[in-house]
């Protein structure tokens, strides 16, 4: 007996066809047979036959569609295939006769093979996979929710295995043979991201850039009006390295004598590739004149292996969320340019929703950005390690690594050469990266800057008639270039809409309320909110828990007060060192010393990362408080009895 499910269902036995007659008895069939060998519960069955207006004897009829299921199988000359459980009924299948089950196999086998680097391989069991395709799954019945969400959960399946069988024909060099199919595709997918992706890298491979910024366009288009959202950052930075003319074109692959030793890479196949991957400067960068000048002096010092000194230079970068760290170092290392004409590597060490990207990943594709075919790239970390040392060794490169989660993370992607010279950016200090490591912090921009910003985004002549207003204005954000930005292009859109006629004015009047401080940074393009959540949840759990109660002390707390309020909440005093120094370190918590007074310094957060952290905090403590006066986050920080607020096991 084969069963098939991937079109129109079909059960196929001895004597041919042998499917239900009546619709709903194929649709009990459909159900059972996509949790093949599981037990699907009657109540199931009657959600699926008629949602939630079943009749009187839902469940007789169900007994009578699964008989007649039954009766159909029987008739193929096989023996009882569903079986009756207390709970409900179950189809008992054998490995090989559920198409669904073969696709999945030749799934996980191309999956397995590309990630191995045998594209050949994984094309073939992608392409074998989707000719099992009929049509979409269940097609020609009825189909009940249960039945909708399973063809849903399959069309996922099915374009996976597509957008796979794609990434491995253009990782054998297949650019030309893709377009045709891809143009199609995306005139299908309107909104996938990937298929459009992909077409984008084909064109250009091929020398049709117009057609690779046709498929960006439309389906931006298509985002912006259905979805109202722009396309992922991978997606614009592709858009402009196409507009740029700067994406390498893929090579196929050939084999080579020397290329493959005992499994190993050795230095024959990789064609000779200068990468130039810095992205664009920002157009409105302002100010960090004295931490340029530090950073271009350092790293200048490295391009010709000079300056005494044989460890490759890494300068660090420090800052806290929205202190502007990327811009500035993407704006050092185009000073830098010329000085590395070997090529400058650019690396982003975080995913979209702030997890770290592992060594092994991020080494990946700095080699292949040197043009290292990617199957033959060894496995292990220290392997690609060793790999990317050995060609950096002989280049004068610049290396800029953005948003380090911690030294692990960053050490295998240095290189060995004094030739070269790294730019780091991270949250926090990095301790014990080899080489020559120089520091350059940064904090919010100074008024007359932070006031500049606000002039190149919003127009200098709408800032210049509220100059007061927008110097405190930049002062209430703490001259963060990431809140300026978003304030910035607010002022702007309120200004062409003629809102009000004082702009400035009237987003100062609302960020003086602390309730409305953060909303006015929440744009769909720039939300501090979701940034500062990311890199709070990056925090170990000693950290978050004292961030937690900090954010419930008032503004500034002295050591031995805090104390108090760590044993009071459950916490061991005896960390608070190391908690302070962790922290600090990771721009959470800022020390203000005093020297008319002998108790040593007093902590505090930053205003905007309290009210943020507060603000997540404000949903609990109002469960909690809401017997008496004092709910929401404001109150939860000034309330007297400060000293014995429960603490919450994370913010």
């Amino acid at each position: 007996m084969h069963f098939a499910i991937l079109g129109p269902v079909e059960v196929r036995g001895e004597k041919g066809s042998c499917e239900p007659a009546f619709p709903m008895s194929r649709q009990v069939l459909s159900l059972l047979l996509v949790h093949a060998n599981r037990v699907v519960p009657v109540d199931d069955l009657v959600e699926e036959l008629w949602e939630q207006s079943p009749p009187r004897l839902a469940r007789k009829t169900v007994q009578t569609h699964v008989y007649h299921v039954r009766r159909a199988l029987r008739g193929s000359g096989g023996g009882a295939w569903v079986e009756t459980d207390p709970r409900g009924y179950r189809v008992r299948l054998e490995r090989g006769q559920l198409d669904l089950w073969r696709f999945q196999e030749l799934y996980d086998r191309g999956r397995t093979a590309l990630r191995e680097g045998r594209a050949a391989e994984a094309s073939d069991a992608c392409r074998a996979a989707l000719d099992l395709w009929r049509g979409p799954a269940f097609s020609g019945n009825a189909a009940g929710p249960l039945l909708c969400a399973q063809r849903a959960r399959l069309e996922d399946l099915r374009m996976g295995a597509l957008e796979l069988r794609v990434e491995a024909e253009r990782a054998l060099g297949r650019h030309r043979e893709l377009l045709s199919e891809l143009k199609g595709l995306v005139l299908d997918h309107p909104l996938n991201e990937v298929l459009a992706g992909e077409l984008m890298r084909a064109a250009a491979a091929s020398g049709h850039r117009q057609t690779a910024l046709d498929a960006y366009r439309r389906l931006r288009a298509a985002m912006v009006e259905q979805l109202g959202l722009e396309p992922s950052a991978e997606l614009r930075e592709l858009h402009q390295g196409v507009l740029e003319d700067a994406l390498v074109p893929e090579r196929t692959p050939r084999s080579a004598p020397g290329a493959v030793e005992s499994g190993r890479l050795s230095a024959g196949p990789a064609a000779t590739v200068a990468p130039a991957e810095l992205p664009p400067p920002p157009a409105d960068f302002v100010g960090r004149g004295a931490e340029l000048a530090r950073v271009v002096e350092v790293a200048g010092q490295g391009h010709a292996g000079g300056g005494g000194s044989e460890a490759v230079r890494v300068v660090v970068v420090t800052g806290g969320v929205g202190s502007g760290k990327t811009a500035a170092v993407v704006q050092a290392a185009h000073r830098l340019r010329d000085s590395y004409p070997d090529g400058q590597l650019f690396a982003t060490l975080h995913r979209p929703d702030g997890s770290a990207v592992p060594p092994r990943e991020a080494l990946t594709s700095l080699l292949l950005s040197f043009g290292h075919p990617g199957q033959w790239l060894p496995e292990g970390v220290e392997d690609l390690a060793r790999l990317y040392r050995s060609w950096t060794s002989r280049r004068r490169m610049l290396v800029v690594l953005d948003d380090a989660y911690c030294p692990q993370q960053a050490r295998p992607l240095l290189p060995s050469s004094a030739g070269c010279a790294v730019l780091l950016t991270s949250r926090w200090r990095l301790e014990g990266l080899p080489g020559d490591v120089t520091r350059v912090p940064l904090t919010g921009l100074p008024t007359g800057e932070a006031v500049d910003l606000l002039g190149r985004l919003a127009g200098e002549r709408l800032i210049a008639r509220e100059l007061p207003e927008a110097a405190e204005l930049a002062r209430l954000y703490g001259g963060l270039p990431l809140a300026l930005r978003a304030l910035g292009e607010r002022i702007a859109a309120r200004a062409d809409l003629r809102v009000t006629d004082l702009p400035v004015a009237d987003l100062l009047r609302r960020a003086r309320r602390e309730e409305e401080r953060l909303t006015l940074l929440q744009r769909p393009q720039s939300d501090f909110l979701a940034r500062l959540s990311q890199a709070h949840l990056r925090l170990p759990e000693g950290e978050r828990r004292l961030l937690a109660l900090l954010c419930r002390l008032p503004d500034r707390v002295r050591e031995a007060e805090l104390l108090r309020a760590m044993e009071n909440s459950g916490m061991d005093g005896g960390q608070l060192g190391h908690l302070v120094e962790s922290l600090s370190a990771s721009h959470f918590l800022e020390s203000h010393e005093s020297h008319e007074c002998p108790e040593g310094p007093a902590y505090a957060v930053p205003d905007l990362v309290r009210l943020a952290l507060s603000r997540s905090m404000g949903d609990r403590g109002q469960a909690a408080d809401r017997s008496g006066p004092g709910v929401g986050p404001r109150a939860l920080r000034f309330r007297p009895a400060w000293l014995t607020v429960p603490l919450q096991p994370s913010v």
